[in-house]
């Protein structure tokens, strides 16, 4: 089978690592894949050796065709067995949005959770959604990192959120959870690696400073601000490898945002046993084993109406969609229980992390959900 694939792989962030994850998978079970990007902003350099091969190769005779791009960018053709779409959406009720007839006009619509994929139903699209896990290279898990160097936090249970600087992502959320639950007296600390494209390192710090202020002066826990634990705070870029590091060295991953197809991060954050707290909504649920407390916790909540200040296009994330609104009693219990269970026995609860998230991640790998694209792809 010869599959091309359009996708923005040339991007920053995890637009371009999903599908540059899906192709290998699908080459892994044999899969003859011919890519094409889709520029969207500005190309990055570190593209896989493996992926230029894909897209040196002739396009012709291909018998499948999927689009991996943002669903205005969808086009139709007679030209494939299958046109298929892979969709990536964070919030309910889409079929309002100007570009859902594209969908409709797709063979197939393929999306990495079990949410959407409801969703999608409901919408009318039952009879061409199917559910595709997003793919990972799951040896990055067992190697051995060194361990990033934080000033002042060291012997401290480690929060964290790394990740982009916006309103779905709820970073109030995580500061006013943190603060509210931990005491300044306690070994806690609070990791923020975020980014914003278009933005420099220095304004991001600005801007998330801003952020962080309000919530503190509106918890109004300590008379003075200066005496809220100090977060450590990244905004420069960091390469893979940096970021590998960073869920080695800390303990507990927050993301308590307002939907995730899928969150990378987060599954990094299981992967390497750093218990990830999220929103029970999309991605995550797909890969914390709600039996096993050591894969991650997923937070209740309700579905609110989207009100989004920072929206990449001014037709999404509207009123007339709905998106997670996570509990924040829920959120601070489970930070609490990973707190005790750290400081109980830092090394034991470090092991039965590491292993329980280890295990959790194997059906992730590129030939385990290559196999599962394989016989959807098969099925015509």
């Amino acid at each position: 089978m010869k599959v091309l694939y359009i996708a923005h792989y040339r991007e920053f962030g995890g637009w371009s690592q999903a599908a540059i994850d899906q192709m290998l998978a699908l080459d892994s079970v044999g899969v003859d894949v011919v890519c094409r990007n889709i520029t969207l902003t500005s190309d990055r350099n570190d593209i896989p050796s493996k992926i230029l091969e894909f897209e040196n190769k002739d396009s012709s005779n291909c018998d499948v065709c999927i689009q991996h791009v943002l669903p205005h960018h969808l086009v139709g053709s007679q030209n494939f067995q299958k046109n298929i779409a892979f969709l990536e959406s964070e919030s309910l009720s889409i079929r309002i949005l100007p570009w859902f007839p594209q969908l409709e006009m797709m063979d197939e619509v393929w999306v990495a959770n079990q949410t959407l994929l409801k969703s999608l139903q409901r919408d009318g699209l039952e009879s061409k959604v199917r559910l595709v896990h997003h793919a990972t290279d799951i040896k990055k898990y067992e190697r051995k990192h060194k361990s990033i160097t934080i000033p002042d936090i060291k012997d401290t249970f480690k929060f964290y959120y790394a990740g982009d600087l916006n309103d779905r992502k709820n970073l109030e959320c995580i500061s006013t959870c943190f603060h509210s639950e931990f005491d300044k007296s306690e070994d806690v600390s609070l990791v923020l690696k975020v980014n914003k494209f278009g933005h420099s390192p220095e304004a991001i710090h600005q801007k998330l400073d801003s952020i962080l202020t309000k919530v503190k002066t509106e918890l109004r826990i300590y008379p003075n601000l200066s005496d809220y634990k100090k977060e450590a705070v990244i905004t420069n870029k960091l390469p893979e490898q940096d970021m590998h590091r960073l869920h080695d060295s800390c303990d507990c991953f927050l993301l308590p945002s307002r939907g995730e197809a899928w969150s990378i991060p987060a599954l990094d954050a299981v992967g390497f046993g750093s218990t990830p707290i999220c929103s029970n909504f999309g991605g995550p649920a797909e890969f914390i084993d709600e039996g096993d407390i050591f894969t991650g916790f997923c937070v209740d909540g309700v579905y609110s109406c989207c009100k989004c200040s920072d929206s990449a296009f001014p037709d999404m994330f509207t009123a007339r969609e709905f998106w997670f609104t996570p509990c924040e009693q829920q959120i601070t219990q489970a930070m609490r229980s990973y707190y005790e269970s750290w400081k109980s026995d830092p090394e034991k609860h470090a092991k039965k992390a590491k292993d329980a998230g280890l295990k959790a991640v194997q059906s992730f790998s590129y030939e385990n959900v290559g196999q599962k694209m394989l016989e959807i792809l098969n099925d015509v």
